[in-house]
């Protein structure tokens, strides 16, 4: 259920339940309306009946007022007459017939006083029914006014339960909408911080959950897939560029056996009939030798410049340091810098794209030796237990360092310390891109005079990260 909907559910509960709640207010003051006001009869009737038992006892006892008791039974025997089928409902039809048997014994008996027949008077009947009937109009009364407190009471409690009902639905209501806005944003700020992270793998959501959240990871997931885009177009421009300080040094060194290879099939030529078989098998294996170094260097560049999708395979991190480091050996040379290499054997292996972090190793080593002057030293170092789970790469170099207000931007895309024309700042961040999608971090010092240190390390496993693995877009 989407978030509208459930909104739209909770409005509807809502108005049902203050519908519902209404309604049954109205009812009931209705109720206390009648009842008062039946009150008033029940009252009026019991207010008959004791003037009627005041009259008869004056009559009694003083001979007059005879008259008005009739007068007053009349009047209560109307009010039962006229509100019969209510005082039935409220009484009960039994309680009713007796009620009104008692009233006709009592009229009986005055009539027959009223027609001077006072030797058939029954003093007992006359007393018993008047009694029996002030009670049954008090017993009236008392059922009114306690039917009218216990409506007043419910009306009082109505709008206390409703209030704490509301309040514990509100309550429900908020502990369930705000759970899953504030989860799920919970869940976004991480998604984001692992896109931060160079982590471009989308965000998983149940095909069943159709809500306004899918459609953002939706939308999330599209512009990851458009920044991933983007940032395997900034890999291949900063490769590109080291492609093409490469081949600079790569021309340099074909130079060296396309010459020997040249000279040597010139002597060969030339002195072919001269020699013997032994001296001509040598310079065949002269050429032969000098041709597979230029295949290997050329091979070297192109399996670097290759295009390839990431392939996240187990990888021996000694070799990759090694193939990186021939990969630069001519601008060393050219750069008239030192290399030193320091390395562990039976290092574990770890799982990585082989070309991406020979892209790492490229970088790094590139830029220490445009940094470097001449006679600088570099130092790679693999190395394990720095960090309890990862490997360790060390590249130092004894050049003019980093200055501290510099120090936090050089992982920033574009900015860079070189010369105009040297490079565009992007060697750093796509350094830092890539090894954060291998789920491994750098840490980085320099000083200014006392040179730089990059220490990258890259987690040991034995299975690839799920982090690394493939995953569908939504759809």
């Amino acid at each position: 259920m989407s978030i509208r909907a459930r909104l739209i559910f909770s409005f509807i509960v809502f108005f049902i339940l203050s519908t519902t709640i209404s309604i049954g207010v109205f009812w009931m003051l209705s109720e206390i309306e009648k009842k008062i006001e039946f009150l008033e009869v029940a009252n009026r009737y019991m207010v008959e009946i004791q003037q009627a038992r005041r009259f008869e006892k004056n009559y009694l006892l003083y001979g007059t007022n005879l008259e008005d008791v009739s007068e007053h039974l009349d009047v209560a025997e109307n009010m039962l007459s006229d509100h019969k089928v209510t005082i039935e409902k409220i009484l009960g039809n039994d309680h009713f017939k007796t009620m009104n048997n008692y009233l006709s014994k009592y009229q009986s008996q005055i009539n027959l006083l009223e027609k001077g027949s006072s030797e058939k008077l029954n003093t007992r009947i006359l007393r018993e029914s008047g009694s029996r009937m002030i009670t049954f109009a008090e017993e009236f009364v008392n059922k009114e006014r306690e039917d009218v407190s216990r409506l007043l009471n419910i009306t009082k409690k109505t709008p206390i339960v409703f209030t704490v009902c509301l309040i514990l639905f509100m309550a429900f209501l908020f502990s369930v909408l705000m759970n899953q806005l504030f989860f799920t944003l919970k869940e976004f700020m991480i998604y984001t911080k692992r896109v931060g992270d160079g982590d471009f793998s989308p965000i998983q959501f149940k095909k069943s959950t159709k809500n306004e959240f899918f459609k953002l990871a939706q939308a999330f997931n599209h512009m990851v897939k458009e920044l991933n885009h983007r940032y395997e177009i900034l890999v291949e421009s900063q490769k590109l560029r080291a492609i093409g300080t490469l081949v600079a040094g790569v021309a340099h060194e074909l130079n060296n056996p396309l010459n020997n290879s040249m000279l040597t099939a010139s002597i060969l030529k030339e002195d072919y009939e001269d020699l013997d078989d032994p001296d001509k098998k040598e310079m065949i294996d002269d050429l032969i030798h000098e041709t597979e170094r230029s295949q290997r260097i050329v091979r070297d560049l192109l399996d670097f410049a290759r295009e390839n999708k990431i392939t996240m395979k187990p990888l021996e991190i000694n070799t990759i340091i090694k193939d990186s480091l021939r990969l630069v050996a001519n601008q060393i040379k050219i750069g008239k810098v030192r290399l030193q290499l320091n390395i562990e054997n039976a290092l574990p292996m770890i799982h990585g794209d082989e070309q991406m972090l020979k892209q790492v190793f490229v970088n790094i080593i590139l830029n220490a030796v445009d940094a470097l002057p001449e006679k600088g030293i570099i130092n790679v170092s693999s190395m394990k237990n720095m960090h309890q789970g990862f490997l360790g790469i060390k590249i130092k170099d004894n050049g003019p360092g980093i200055p501290d207000h510099l120090k936090n931007r050089i992982f920033e895309p574009f900015f860079t310390t070189k010369q105009k024309g040297r490079g565009v700042g992007l060697g750093l961040s796509v350094t830092m891109g890539i090894i954060k999608k291998h789920s491994g971090f750098i840490e980085f010092s320099s000083s200014g005079g006392h040179g730089t240190e990059f220490n990258i390390f890259l987690p040991v496993t034995e299975i690839p990260s799920k982090k690394m693995m493939s995953q569908e877009d939504l759809d």
